[in-house]
């Protein structure tokens, strides 16, 4: 969808330019000032469609994510394809920034058995 949208806009852009060129032997100003909005128009509407991709894009990494990781009431673990899992994550970092930070194993502390560097979070 994205791409045809981003496929129709060029091709406006392309007619837009070569409108141009053929009424710049034209020597009438308001034809003129209409065809540089009309190419000011499509270079923006370019520009939203690359930024819309770009979101579209984060936010489906974010879908597919959040249906990759599980909540087991303490950290997130993730389950690969092939049925195993990957993780521990941090929940405090994952629920508050959306950032995946693996934690550490703390096996003879007490307190907790799994540590966070970045956000010095601690869980058992």
């Amino acid at each position: 969808m994205v791409a045809e949208y981003v496929t129709g806009i060029k091709a406006a852009w392309d007619v837009a330019k070569a409108l141009k060129v053929a009424t710049d032997a034209i020597d009438d100003a308001h034809l003129k000032l209409q065809m540089a909005e009309l190419i000011s128009a499509l270079a923006d509407a370019k520009i939203e469609a690359a930024e819309s991709t770009e979101k579209i894009a984060l936010l489906q990494k974010q879908i597919n994510t959040k249906n990759t990781l599980e909540f087991d009431g303490a950290k997130y673990m993730r389950t690969k394809e092939d049925g195993s899992t990957d993780g521990p994550f941090c929940p405090t970092c994952y629920d508050s920034e959306a950032k995946e930070i693996r934690l550490q194993s703390t096996p003879n502390s007490s307190f907790g058995s799994w540590f966070c560097r970045v956000c010095k979070g601690r869980y058992n």
